[in-house]
């Protein structure tokens, strides 16, 4: 296995996400590359190693995030916590059931974050917060099924 090929994986994935993503959005929405491969770490490495990554992913993003920092600080950890609670009572060997994960957790994510902002006194106009869920849990969906692709390739991630 490649485990040290993630690291970049993650630094390029950030970098891809502040600069080219910025030509490909959709309805003004991005994918959160970062979101996804907190998920991917957590199929590839153990608990210890994918909770790390995932604070790793989060700081990254929280640290070129308008916003006010340690919102996604808080939530990735949450995220991988949750998913390994999942990976003891589920099967998630199936790629279609991996990428329906990381819908799911881009859904919640989206929809957390929206309302800590909205708790925190910022003004999020109901459209936008709709099309932030919709289409950046589509698009980010979308992405994650690419990045799949590319960590098979690698031979990171193995799935039917």
């Amino acid at each position: 296995m490649k485990k040290w090929f993630f690291i970049p994986f993650i630094i390029l994935s950030g970098l891809l996400q502040l600069t080219v993503l910025d030509s490909w959005r959709i309805f003004q929405v991005k994918p959160d590359l970062l979101l996804v491969s907190m998920v991917w770490a957590c199929f590839i490495f153990n608990f210890r190693q994918a909770f790390l990554l995932s604070i790793f992913c989060a700081v990254l993003k929280d640290t070129f995030l308008p916003w006010p920092f340690g919102i996604n600080t808080i939530l990735f950890p949450l995220w991988c916590f949750l998913i390994f609670k999942l990976r003891k009572q589920l099967t998630l060997d199936y790629a279609p059931l991996q990428i329906a994960l990381i819908f799911i957790v881009t859904l919640m994510q989206n929809i957390a974050t929206g309302l800590m902002l909205i708790l925190m006194g910022y003004t999020i106009a109901a459209g936008i917060f709709l099309r932030i869920v919709g289409v950046g849990s589509l698009y980010t969906t979308l992405t994650g099924a690419l990045s799949l692709w590319v960590l098979m390739r690698m031979n990171l991630l193995r799935s039917e």
